[in-house]
């Protein structure tokens, strides 16, 4: 009778197990040899294909917080001449947490806000590792009671609202493609310093490799996924001691006061506004604006291509300039100048 083969999820986490037994079980260093020899998943492979393998489980494991240190040169217990890896009881142990009863009601709302979004594992895990320290989430609080997720949490934690988190957490450069509104789109190469929300709209902060200057970027503009950076390194860049985010949004063009538009254009008509649609409703093209006289401006420039639905502020302005426009022809000799 043949044993059913383990599946790939088990083999990997009963890998992953062993691992730290291996290395938190060590008075020293752990030589790459020893791990390929003791650790089963590790034996048969060459030292090409360990590697590989090797650095997707510690990559596995500082996911789950669990750093695994390395260095070229060992101690007197481990093995003379090769690589070494450890855990120390710094790089493992979570240390004591005292929380307030008032900040177990705001960790276990948080948690509930963010349930049914991308960060809704990372806020599982978390509430097991307190549970685990003997903190007692499950009484309940002044103003505890059901948590509804609703829309709001979803449109904030974003596959990239996650994948950003994450990579600011593990201090390492990414790279992603910016379009805003009415401009190419951009590869964008960034090191990450903060996050920040205002109203349903985040907003990721960093500095722009390319430009060399610090940047804002609103995460809804983000084309596709955000990615590590190829040929860096966590950790080899460090915040700035003086950057504030509250400063940054403050002082960014990102955070102009933001209004929609309602237009009607004509097929095949007005490209360039069409392109900056962020949805359509009822047939009319919606975009969004942060000059009201600019973008009527705008409009007026594509003759009756375009005309403003909403808000009565912009639909006032086209009017405006239109009027203004039609004063200026009828002073120097009516429609006939167009054509003098």
């Amino acid at each position: 009778m043949n044993t059913p083969r383990p599946s790939r999820q088990r083999q990997q986490t009963e890998r992953l197990m062993n691992l730290l037994i291996a290395l938190r079980a060590s008075r020293g260093w752990v030589s790459r040899k020893t791990l390929m020899t003791a650790i089963d998943g590790y034996s048969g492979l060459d030292d090409i294909a360990f590697d590989r393998k090797f650095s997707r489980d510690k990559e596995l494991l500082r996911h789950m917080g669990i750093t695994i240190a390395t260095r070229a040169e060992h101690d007197a217990y481990g093995d003379a001449g090769e690589t070494g890896y450890r855990i120390s009881a710094d790089d493992y142990a979570m240390d004591d947490v005292d929380l307030t009863p008032a900040e177990v009601a705001a960790v276990t709302v948080a948690a509930a806000f963010w349930s049914e979004t991308e960060l809704g594992d990372s806020s599982a895990q978390a509430l097991t590792k307190l549970r685990a320290l003997g903190i007692d989430l499950d009484e309940a609080g002044p103003g505890r009671g059901a948590i509804e997720p609703g829309t709001a949490a979803r449109r904030l934690a974003s596959a990239n609202f996650a994948d950003a988190l994450h990579h600011i957490n593990a201090r390492e450069a990414i790279g992603f493609t910016y379009h805003k509104p009415g401009q190419t789109a951009r590869k964008v190469r960034l090191e990450p310093y903060a996050l920040l929300s205002r109203g349903d709209r985040v907003y990721l902060f960093g500095f722009d490799l390319d430009r060399q200057a610090r940047r804002t970027f609103r995460l809804s503009r983000v084309d596709g996924r955000i990615g590590k950076l190829g040929g860096r390194e966590p950790g080899d860049y460090t915040i700035p001691a003086d950057f504030s985010p509250e400063l940054a949004l403050q002082s960014s063009s990102e955070m102009a006061v933001v209004a929609e538009a309602k237009l009607a254009i004509r097929a095949h008509r007005a490209d360039p506004l069409r392109r900056r649609q962020i949805r359509e409703e009822e047939g009319a093209v919606i975009i969004e604006y942060s000059d009201v006289h600019a973008l009527a401006a705008e409009i007026v420039g594509f003759g009756d291509a375009v005309e403003a639905l909403a808000p009565a502020e912009l639909v006032r302005a086209v009017d405006t300039r239109r009027d203004t426009i039609r004063s200026s022809l009828n002073r120097l000799g009516g429609a006939d100048v167009l054509s003098a």
